[in-house]
């Protein structure tokens, strides 16, 4: 019998929407309060988020470039179809969020806190989450160009059918982060590893990026 993993996955709570009132995004604005509606194909291109609040709310198809959502508290949002060439949104706060089915080039989320958040279906360039605080996170379906986690403290963060170019884990603290359902090509600053979980496949295709980081030479006797 094989034994049962002790990997603890994410605990995740789907965002509690409730009955919500389609609106203009126009009324977006820096430091406004908005909650329980539903915004569909907002084009947010140049627009000045920071600091704003948005709770029960639903995202289909929005453009988002070079918008400014510093600071910015999201809870129970769900994100359908999103276009976003750079998402920035650093000391953000995502709680209970949904993005799925999106496009993002670049998603700058250093110095965020993200609680019970999914990325699904989605195709990621960089993903910046440096310094960030990261409990019970998914990613499920996606393809990750970069994923920086450095600095940054994470637990119980999991990956299903995904795939990387690069990992960064410079000096990460992580905590049950499972890293087997994650195709990974290179790994960077490999201190960083402890706390994850890999499986043996994954083991035996990185033993060589782990060998160079011991120093270690790999021969065969002649």
């Amino acid at each position: 019998m094989a034994a049962r993993s002790t990997t603890r996955p994410p605990r995740i709570d789907a965002p509690d929407l409730g009955v919500l009132t389609d609106a203009d995004d126009d009324e977006l604005l820096a430091h406004g309060i908005f909650e329980s509606v539903r915004y569909t194909g907002a084009d947010l291109t140049g627009r000045d988020l920071t600091g704003v609040v948005l709770s029960e709310c639903s995202l289909v198809a929005p453009i988002v470039a070079d918008s400014d959502l510093t600071s910015a508290r999201l809870r129970d949002i769900l994100v359908e179809r999103m276009q976003a060439p750079n998402l920035f949104a650093p000391r953000s706060s995502l709680h209970r969020v949904h993005i799925r089915d999106s496009r993002i080039g670049a998603l700058d989320l250093f110095d965020a806190d993200l609680r019970s958040v999914t990325i699904a279906d989605s195709k990621l360039g960089l993903v910046n989450l440096r310094a960030a605080t990261g409990r019970d996170v998914l990613f499920r379906g996606c393809i990750l160009d970069e994923l920086d986690l450095g600095g940054g403290t994470f637990t119980r963060v999991a990956f299903e059918d995904c795939s990387v170019g690069v990992l960064d884990v410079d000096r990460a603290t992580l905590d049950q982060v499972d890293l087997r359902g994650l195709r990974i090509d290179t790994i960077r600053n490999m201190d960083g590893m402890k706390g994850a979980t890999i499986d043996a496949h994954q083991a035996v295709a990185l033993a060589g990026q782990f060998a160079a980081h011991l120093g270690l030479r790999i021969e065969d006797l002649p």
